[in-house]
């Protein structure tokens, strides 16, 4: 445990018993802890009867040498008193800093998080609160610290792995998981890890080696997770690669159109001859008796996308002709469509909603989409 100015100038705290004080501090984490807890937690439970005038020492001397411009008789800003005893005010602790850092990587993109974590574990730099580590007062907090450590470690690898970097956790995954060898989620990183670098027999060993590590020391067997994964492993599963080394589909960028010009002999409709018959009628009947309407129920039959190029119809046609490249063109299609054939009935001064179902003989319509 070390405290630190500004600058980055250390802090000379004093002796053990000082900096006990500031560390029981720094556990109760900015809540205020008693004078009476704060001596049974020095004395171990046996304090001397100078205790209490000892204790007030203490904090006077740890609130000059943290506060050093602090003028005599002005209140303290980060060793507080107050009943029935004391809290630390601090602002910047690494712990704190280190959580709030590995909180931040859970909802940031893979690169983001990797950046976070790689500065939440750059601020590790030993055992938590060192020499009171193994206090009563301070098992607690260095246990959860150390499990976040193994968090951020475990989250580290994992973002490395989605980026496809897996031969730069091996070395940390091995070491972690020698030290902590019941953490079986150490032992599925480094198995899939190697798996990645193409080392399947030693992801297999490391898996069989954690169910019998489990087996011997409590007597379990692997989680549903191991297991899996070491079948997965013996059947080479496509799920065990990176997300980005699956193959995509690529759309192609858009490309000008090459039109064909179909023979003269080509008919311009298909089909519906009887119902096409009706509405020229129709229409020439309008011309005479005023406004008509007819509605043709069906939408209109766009080009098919395959591998040829369309051919506009002649000119007589009532319908523009365009290739069909995404569904934004398709829906420009259909309202030309619609467009054309209600400006020719309009000209015989009809008022008219067609939806022609036709298509042009001998068509081959252009592909729109290129699969790589």
């Amino acid at each position: 445990m070390e405290v630190r100015t500004g600058d980055g100038r250390a802090v000379a705290l004093g002796g053990a018993r000082p900096r006990a004080v500031l560390a029981r501090l720094l556990v109760a984490r900015g809540t205020v802890v008693s004078s009476d807890a704060l001596i049974d937690d020095l004395y171990a439970g046996a304090p001397p009867p100078s205790a209490l005038p000892t204790l007030h020492s203490y904090v006077s001397n740890l609130r000059r040498a943290l506060e050093p411009g602090r003028l005599p008789r002005a209140r303290p800003g980060l060793l507080i008193g107050r009943p029935p005893g004391y809290l630390l005010a601090a602002e910047h602790v690494d712990a704190d800093r280190f959580a709030e850092l590995l909180r931040r990587a859970e909802l940031r993109p893979p690169v983001e998080a990797l950046a976070c974590l790689e500065e939440a574990l750059g601020l590790w730099r030993g055992t938590p609160y060192g020499e009171f580590a193994e206090e009563p007062w301070a098992v607690t907090e260095v246990s959860r610290l150390r499990e976040l450590r193994l968090v951020a470690l475990e989250r580290r690898a994992n973002v490395l792995l989605e980026l496809g970097r897996a031969q730069a956790v091996i070395t940390d995954l091995e070491t972690e998981a020698v030290a902590n060898p019941l953490r079986e989620r150490l032992w599925s990183l480094l198995a899939l890890a190697l798996y990645r670098t193409g080392r399947q027999a030693e992801a297999l060993g490391v898996l069989r080696h954690a169910a019998e590590l489990l087996a011997d020391q409590l007597g379990l067997d692997p989680s549903p997770e191991l297991r899996a994964l070491e079948q997965d492993i013996l059947r080479q599963a496509g799920s065990l690669l990176p997300a980005h080394d699956t193959p995509a589909f690529v759309t192609a960028p858009p490309s000008t159109p090459a039109f064909v010009t179909a023979p003269p002999s080509t008919p311009a409709m298909r089909g519906r001859d009887r119902q096409l018959a009706e509405l020229t009628a129709l229409a020439a009947r309008a011309a005479d008796a005023g406004m008509s309407l007819a509605a043709v129920s069906g939408g209109p039959t766009p080009p098919a996308c395959t591998g040829g190029a369309t051919a506009p119809p002649p000119p007589a046609s009532p319908f523009t002709w365009r290739p069909v490249d995404d569904e934004r063109r398709l829906v420009d299609w259909q309202a030309d469509h619609e467009k054309a054939a209600f400006g020719q009935l309009s000209s015989s001064r009809t008022s008219a909603s067609l939806h022609q179902r036709s298509t042009r003989s001998g068509d081959q319509p252009r592909s729109a989409v290129s699969v790589a």
